[in-house]
């Protein structure tokens, strides 16, 4: 596991996680990239502009998320659809109780989540942020 994610902007290494707009942060040697199924009980944060979510995936084809700040936040265990892309790569679905439906696009090979939101208003979020490993759970 590690404590952050390094990154190169402007030609100086930050010690942080880093926004969704900047360089893709360097993979995790530890992270769930040579998974063919989607990892269970893996747990980690995915840090976006307007949040910051952890997740962690769980039996039965579940995922709980946790976003503990703004104008998100909210704890929801959530039944999932998952799909291999390919080999760390993998395309999961949700709807929340409040009629929210999620997609990402989790790629554990490059420590990167895209996610596609449709929130009970209408309104769509486009967003993309890097994976934080924080516990590697079984890997299939």
């Amino acid at each position: 596991m590690f404590d952050h994610i390094r990154t190169v902007r402007r030609g100086r290494r930050l010690n942080t996680i880093v926004s969704s707009e900047s360089a893709l942060p360097e993979p995790a040697s530890d992270a769930p990239k040579s998974a063919d199924a989607y990892p269970i009980g893996i747990v980690f944060d995915v840090v976006f502009d307007a949040f910051t979510a952890r997740l962690t995936t769980l039996p039965d084809g579940q995922i709980r998320f946790e976003i503990a700040k703004g104008p998100y936040a909210k704890t929801e265990t959530v039944k999932i659809a998952a799909s291999r892309i390919r080999t760390g790569v993998f395309a999961v679905s949700w709807v929340e109780a409040s009629g929210a439906t999620v997609v990402h696009v989790e790629d554990f090979e490059h420590c990167i989540v895209h996610s596609y939101a449709t929130l009970p208003d209408g309104s769509f979020l486009r967003m993309q942020g890097p994976i934080h490993l924080i516990s590697r759970g079984k890997v299939r």
